[in-house]
């Protein structure tokens, strides 16, 4: 595939199919056999990629994607993005706060020669997330839940 492909694959992946989201373009960008080993679902695919959409979508309806950043060669693409969103459906037993929030992340996309994504690596702060809706305690103030240990 060509580097400019791949950008373009990138791109849609976040401002497309997961932002409006295009479920369609799903089967076009997928290759059948997507299943990276940290996803725990049993399904894999277009499906896989469907059932992440729909579930972070219950709790932030209104995710809102921005690429930020784009490098890509012939295989991989690296994306840098801004994710917004309104917390206003219930997920990981949290209730909606409606309370908007906002995280960067990143994903590399491996890409095969027919232009199909085959595999993903990403990173984003989940635990961002929840302080940010105030859901959790921030992390330095997690001592106060534990013990003394002295």
């Amino acid at each position: 595939m060509s580097v400019e492909r791949n950008k373009e694959i990138g791109r849609r992946w976040f401002e497309e199919m997961w932002s409006r989201p295009d479920f369609d373009l799903a089967y076009q960008l997928i290759h059948p056999d997507f299943k990276p080993d940290y996803i725990g679902i049993p399904k894999q695919g277009p499906e896989l990629v469907i059932h992440e959409i729909k579930y972070f979508r219950s709790a932030f309806h209104d995710l809102r994607y921005s690429v930020e950043d784009l490098i890509a060669d012939k295989t991989k693409v690296w994306v840098r993005y801004t994710a917004k969103m309104r917390h206003g459906g219930s997920a990981w037993g949290f209730e909606p706060t409606n309370k908007e929030t906002e995280v960067d992340g990143m994903a590399i996309l491996e890409v095969d020669q027919e232009g199909k994504v085959i595999n993903q690596w990403g990173a984003f702060c989940l635990v961002d997330i929840l302080v940010d809706l105030e859901l959790v305690p921030p992390f330095w103030e997690l001592c106060k839940y534990f013990p003394n240990k002295e």
